[in-house]
């Protein structure tokens, strides 16, 4: 709601327009809206008479072939204009969509890293001790192994050139 005009102090005018413009839309210090303009043409009249037919009939039939042409025209003009825009919002659209899924895979994938860390940490924490050991009693083993082969093909050596020396 604008505010009242009453209390304004008077307006210096650029133009006569302007101040015609003004005198229009404020009578009496309250403000007047412009009445509504309709763009659809008139209804043609039914002329009873050829008289009626030359002046009225025929110049409202002619207005409003020009307005539907017009209206054509500008349909024709927004479908092209349209499927641009649609394509814009489309794509601005796709966009923003395919970054929050994005976002949300990025969000989903470090929540599955840190599941799985913390089930390695917890693995390490309570079964480490015994694989460490484990492993150390294996190269133990595989070491003692090592070494009675390597006796054992020592002893064999030694069993050949004794029984080559009668």
């Amino acid at each position: 709601q604008p505010r009242p005009l009453k209390r304004m102090r008077p307006i210096q005018f650029r133009s006569p327009l302007m101040k015609a413009e003004y005198s229009e839309r404020v009578v009496d210090g309250e403000y007047k809206p412009r009445e509504e303009i309709s763009y659809q043409p008139a209804n043609i009249a039914k002329p009873t008479s050829l008289q009626e037919w030359r002046e009225v009939a025929l110049p409202q039939s002619k207005a409003r072939f020009e307005a539907e042409r017009i209206r054509g025209l500008i349909l024709e003009a927004e479908k092209e204009e349209a499927v641009t825009n649609w394509k814009a919002y489309n794509s601005g659209v796709l966009e923003q969509m395919k970054a929050q899924w994005a976002k949300t895979l990025a969000e989903q994938q470090e929540a599955v890293e840190e599941v799985n860390f913390q089930r390695q940490q917890s693995q390490q924490q309570q079964y480490g001790p015994h694989l460490d050991q484990l492993n150390t009693d294996y190269q133990q083993m595989v070491y003692r192994r090592n070494q009675l082969e390597h006796a054992i093909e020592g002893l064999r050596r030694q069993a050949k050139q004794e029984s080559k020396e009668p």
